[in-house]
């Protein structure tokens, strides 16, 4: 693994320390061997259910709201999982019907050894979209799963409404010597996967704290990806930023100011090649904004779903 990434990673955790010491007591992970459950606390159900794609494999969901509601669908970064919106899903109006799906070679869905280029995780989502039957949806991606919602924009002719951009950036064709970092301790990965290098990689996506019980299953979703899928998506995800022109729904883009892969420049680029744009930059932030912003971040996508302006500028730094 890169020095460079290990030194970044060993500085942010040590950040996140205190606030990982402040809750010890963290809730277990879910039953790993549960194939469809009911759970609910006040605030939010959620219906864990089974998908499987054209090409054979099973991908595994989340849905909750109003079947018959605007949908909103919701895709994690490298390394998480449907989990990766814990915080989110109790702060949606009931009347949205979400899904969130977790990508292959993540958490409960198939492991393939291959097929981790934006085409095929983005067919996987179109695929479901198709099979649901959804026309007018806002797709919603984070980090990775930002990748896959360009792709899948980019590909699309009558499933999409709107798309919501959290940590992302244009192609990466050149990647930066953090990312370039980043890919290189993907590559470097062997099963098992290091509980370290899972606690590290997820606290260096943090700048704000977050509740310690959902860092832990963050991490625990982190060890559970294999080796295979990590060296995938080291390879992965290059296309062109001109691809982004392909875009003709309503965009908005979500970024921390304290993210630590994607920079300022890079939300420019996303501004000024995607057609139709709205910019929000979140003060005092890092890459995973709606695990460290969850109200203002929920806030923000319900308002650009109902065709509000959500327009901020970055605070002077």
């Amino acid at each position: 693994m890169s020095s460079v990434f290990v030194l970044a990673l060993s500085t942010l955790i040590v950040a996140m320390s205190p606030l990982i010491a402040q809750s010890p007591n963290a809730q277990h992970t879910p039953d790993a061997d549960a194939l469809k459950t009911e759970w609910s606390d006040p605030q939010v159900v959620l219906t864990s259910l089974l998908f499987k794609t054209k090409t054979g494999l099973t991908l595994n969901y989340v849905q909750q709201g109003d079947p018959n509601g605007p949908v909103l669908v919701l895709l994690h970064g490298a390394g998480d999982s449907w989990h990766s919106y814990d915080r989110v899903f109790p702060l949606i109006p009931k009347k949205y019907c979400v899904y969130a799906i977790t990508l292959r070679g993540h958490g409960l869905s198939d492991h393939p050894e291959t097929g981790y280029n934006a085409l095929d995780l983005a067919g996987d989502i179109l695929d479901f979209l198709d099979q649901k039957n959804i026309h007018h949806a806002t797709l919603v991606g984070h980090s990775l799963g930002s990748f896959v919602a360009q792709k899948v924009a980019e590909l699309d002719t009558n499933h999409l409404d709107r798309l919501v951009l959290i940590g992302s950036g244009p192609g990466l064709t050149k990647p930066s010597s953090t990312q370039s970092s980043i890919f290189s301790a993907f590559s470097s990965m062997t099963d098992p996967i290091p509980y370290t290098f899972a606690r590290d990689f997820q606290a260096s996506t943090i700048y704000h704290p977050v509740p310690a019980q959902n860092f832990e299953i963050w991490v625990a979703e982190a060890e559970r990806v294999p080796a295979s899928t990590w060296h995938g998506l080291a390879q992965s995800h290059q296309d062109s930023a001109e691809e982004l022109k392909k875009i003709h729904v309503p965009t908005l883009i979500l970024w921390g100011e304290k993210d630590s892969i994607f920079t300022r420049a890079d939300q420019d680029t996303l501004v000024r090649t995607i057609p139709h744009t709205q910019f929000s930059a979140y003060p005092e932030t890092g890459h995973a904004l709606h695990w460290e912003r969850p109200v203002r971040f929920t806030t923000e996508l319900i308002a650009f779903v109902q065709g509000e302006t959500v327009n901020h500028p970055p605070s002077k730094q």
